[in-house]
């Protein structure tokens, strides 16, 4: 039981993606939904700004802000290393915008360190003006010290929230989500669904949630029923961290692929769950594998195996 009840998650995905890949590829339907639903503002691939950048950008451009420029302009063969952007200079020993990082006009005659600075991989903000790290006269050794000493920080900063953050969970949630989902097993199952995604969004994990109804499922107290809608539930709340990661980027493709994401769990709940004929296929899948652990308790390695490496790295093979 408790193998059905962690492999129903799995046979529902697979399914979907068995339906509606190849639907995908002849109508791309997908694609053409979510761009509909694209700012009107943004054209294809254009840039957009989105809220929680507009919120962590002007506390970032004080620490560091990267000179994309340079990236750019080595990848198009304009320059032939980063050492074409050393020493950083700005007019008069100034550290600001436009002492520093305003773009010289080649057209009129215009000249660095006469007319206009020169910065390297850490450049100025118009609005901010210049960063922390940033420093007239750094060469390139300095600026790495610098991104490199920044990198730490933010991993360390990460490693920091994540751990409070699971913490917090553990302390705060677990026991509260439990007592939710134990309720929430009796009720309409397109309840079930919204309660399923709310907590998932709540602790940012279809992983929690799902690992809380399989043992429950393992002991016989619920039913493999009464999972299956929390679970999809689970699929649906786990993409918000796709959409809110998609409001740091400005590349409106990463919102649209998130968006692709929403839709496709919900495609596939339209498809596996409203019709009792059709929600009974993932249930018996499941099932049957639940069965199958009697016989053989190599089933589960093989299975984990088989279905997270070696079906991906043919799929993989197979586009490259």
């Amino acid at each position: 039981r408790a193998f059905a009840g962690a492999t129903v998650h799995d046979i529902f995905n697979l399914l979907s993606v068995a339906i509606l890949f190849p639907l995908e590829v002849i109508s791309h339907y997908l694609y053409h939904l979510t761009n509909a639903m694209l700012p009107d503002s943004v054209g294809d691939g254009e840039k957009w700004e989105g809220p929680i950048k507009k919120i962590v950008s002007p506390f970032a451009g004080r620490v560091l802000k990267a000179n994309k420029d340079v990236i750019k302009d080595i990848a198009t063969g304009k320059v032939e290393s980063c050492d074409a952007y050393y020493p950083v200079l700005c007019l008069d020993g100034i550290e600001d915008y436009k002492h520093c990082a305003s773009k010289c006009d080649k057209d009129a005659g215009e000249e660095v360190g006469v007319d206009c600075g020169r910065v390297g991989l850490i450049t100025c903000d118009k609005n901010t003006g210049c960063p922390a790290f940033f420093q007239n006269g750094a060469n390139l050794h300095d600026d790495s010290i610098s991104g490199g000493v920044c990198l730490v920080l933010s991993l360390f900063l990460l490693i920091v929230c994540l751990m409070g953050l699971v913490n917090v969970l553990q302390r705060g949630l677990a026991g509260m989500s439990t007592r939710i989902i134990y309720k929430a097993t009796n009720v309409n199952g397109l309840i079930g669904i919204v309660i399923g995604a709310a907590i998932t969004i709540l602790v940012q994990s279809s992983s929690i949630t799902t690992s809380v109804l399989t043992p429950f499922v393992g002991i016989g107290v619920i039913q493999l029923e009464q999972m299956f809608p929390l679970t999809l539930g689970a699929n649906i709340g786990t993409t918000i961290t796709g959409l809110l990661a998609s409001m740091v980027s400005d590349n409106v493709d990463a919102l649209q692929v998130a968006l692709c994401h929403l839709f496709f769990n919900i495609s596939g709940i339209v498809i596996w769950y409203p019709i009792p004929i059709m929600r009974r296929v993932p249930l018996r899948g499941a099932r049957a594998l639940g069965r199958a652990t009697r016989r053989s308790r190599l089933l589960p390695p093989i299975y984990i195996i088989v279905v997270f490496f070696v079906i991906p790295l043919l799929l993989l093979g197979l586009s490259s």
